[in-house]
């Protein structure tokens, strides 16, 4: 379920919708706030929440502070999707008011929006505490739960979602990611055939299916999924990645590139470039930085630090066929994890580099056997024998092969291989 679903207002669930609270009789002097109030709440319950919000900012201004004001108004703005001023809002009502149920619930939708998932499900416990329930609400504290690693509980409240809908596509899916998490493969295959059956978007789960049987073909990771992933990733990717990970993928890449270290690029692209971590570190050696990345908002961050010349969020294949000019350093940090078959991305690459030009990438090792591997991390691996195949029919020539770690998984290191082409 989206961090976006608007919460249950007055109802079982987040579209069944009446305002918090009404308003108490106010002073004569303050009878201009109470009729904006009373009329935001019609067209609250009209369901016309840009109306409604207009005029319970209006009450607002004329009797500031009131915590039925303050609620109605949050709720208006996860309605919609105005999640900093829901945040404001509705922490101010519950300060005053701790006791509104559904005032904890849209707060604990918004803080699912805006990526704090331990509020979240501080604020899901308290609604609980105050008897909220329901598919939807069961649904949304699960996946606040799996979100805080806190697995088996995660797993009872999706259950408890499908008791009370056993319908419910998305409660199905959610609980198979659990169950995959938790080593229950079974299980996590007959729940998303189940959401598959239900109307769950099935190139999303023949994808999630493929991870669990390494039997099945490999199939490529659907655009929109890998988008919507690292979007919601993009304000902690780097804290997680680097800071508790201990990612070193980007700065080892650049350390073994097999080139003097003072050599100069004339066009570098970062493909998948992600919030920009290889851009400062290859700046000072090109004239001109390009970034790709499917992802709009890791874009954004990467525009932030003022180091890419161009920036595009765009599939990495369709920039490679629509750009008009070559470079000589294309990197592609913990990028191919996420493709799987690299095919279509040598087809696009050769005829727009260089002669001469380098192409590093990391990859981790698929298993004997295997030329590319899908994990039930959902990760891809790749055996360095389809990459050397791969570069011979598009005309590179295979450099350097650096095994090294790329980042902790399970505390662990995890080995990948650092793969330096050069292009004939």
């Amino acid at each position: 379920m989206s961090a976006g679903i608007v919460p249950c207002t007055g109802g079982d669930t987040p579209q069944g919708g009446r305002p918090c609270v009404t308003l108490a009789i106010m002073d004569p002097s303050l009878e201009q706030a109470r009729q904006a109030f009373v009329a935001g709440i019609e067209h609250f319950e009209r369901r016309e929440f840009e109306a409604a919000a207009a005029l319970f900012e209006q009450a607002l201004q004329l009797a500031p502070g009131r915590p039925s004001v303050l609620m109605n108004l949050g709720v208006c703005c996860v309605h919609l999707g105005r999640f900093e001023r829901a945040d404001v809002c509705l922490r101010q009502a519950l300060a005053a008011d701790a006791s509104q149920t559904d005032a904890w619930m849209a707060w604990g939708v918004t803080q699912m929006a805006l990526g704090d998932w331990a509020q979240a499900l501080h604020c899901h416990e308290q609604a609980r505490a105050l008897g909220a329930d329901g598919p939807e609400f069961c649904l949304r504290w699960g996946e606040c739960l799996a979100h805080q690693a806190l697995l088996p509980q995660a797993l009872q409240a999706f259950e408890q979602a499908l008791a009370h809908d056993p319908e419910l596509a998305e409660a199905w899916s959610q609980l198979a990611h659990v169950q995959r998490d938790m080593g229950q493969t079974a299980q996590a295959i007959a729940g998303y055939q189940r959401a598959m059956q239900l109307g769950a978007d099935p190139e999303l789960h023949r994808y999630y299916l493929a991870a669990l049987n390494p039997q099945q073909p490999v199939v490529n990771a659907p655009a929109a999924y890998v988008e919507k992933l690292f979007d919601q990733y993009a304000d902690d990717f780097e804290a997680h990645l680097v800071g508790q990970l201990g990612y070193q993928g980007h700065s080892m890449l650049l350390q073994q590139l097999p080139v003097d270290p003072t050599a100069r690029f004339e066009q570098v692209w970062d493909l998948g470039c992600g919030t920009g971590l290889c851009g400062p570190l290859i700046r000072l050696r090109t004239d001109h930085l390009t970034g790709v990345d499917l992802s709009s908002a890791m874009v954004a961050k990467a525009q932030s630090l003022g180091v890419y010349d161009n920036l595009h969020a765009q599939d990495l294949v369709n920039f490679l066929k629509q750009t008009t000019t070559k470079a000589d350093l294309v990197l592609a940090a913990d990028v191919f994890i996420y493709v799987g078959w690299l095919d279509a991305v040598f087809e696009a690459l050769s005829p727009r580099v260089k002669p001469g030009a380098w192409l590093a990438f990391t990859v981790e090792e698929a298993d004997p056997g295997f030329e590319v591997q899908l994990h039930s991390s959902l990760r891809y691996a790749h055996a360095l024998t389809y990459l050397q195949k791969l570069a011979v029919q598009h005309g590179w020539r295979w450099a350097k092969v650096h095994r090294a770690p790329l980042r902790l998984d399970q505390a662990q290191p995890l080995m990948g291989a650092y793969v330096y082409l050069q292009k004939a």
